[in-house]
């Protein structure tokens, strides 16, 4: 399965967490998702993506995800998603790729952009630690 990741996932250490294992350097392959834009999340450190025709998020496609991978893809995210098939461009070609879509009725944007690298320097520590605490904790996670 393809996704597009676009926020905390970007990060390869909170990725290897999610997943269980790390993902090879080149799995994870650069891309755009057009008329969309990433704001902040109200109530956290974590980014949504909301349709703008006007915007675009960077982020990167990752294939070859298991059913397994997916499973625990859904667990981190939560019920405040769905899964979406979308169009990104990667290498200036459209190509479908999976996303987790916030519902909107479930999660609000800020009117702050979200950045990987600001989010790194500011928010990983504590959040790595949040998901470490949430894994242990979360059936979903406890069958390898």
């Amino acid at each position: 399965m393809r996704f597009f990741f676009y926020g905390t996932l970007l990060d390869r250490d909170v990725a290897a967490l999610v997943l269980g294992r790390r993902l090879p350097p080149g799995a994870f392959v650069p891309a755009v998702l057009p008329g969309h834009a990433r704001w902040q999340v109200k109530g956290g450190t974590y980014p949504i993506a909301v349709r703008d025709p006007c915007r675009e998020v960077e982020g990167a496609v990752v294939s070859g995800l298991s059913a397994r991978d997916v499973a625990r893809l859904a667990a981190y995210e939560g019920p405040g998603y769905r899964i979406s098939l979308l169009k990104v461009r990667v290498a200036g070609s459209l190509i479908a790729a999976s996303m987790f879509e916030p519902l909107m009725t479930r999660l609000q944007p800020t009117r702050r952009l979200w950045h990987l690298a600001v989010w790194q320097r500011r928010d990983k520590r504590l959040y790595i630690a949040r998901i470490r605490r949430s894994i242990s904790a979360h059936p979903a996670y406890s069958t390898q």
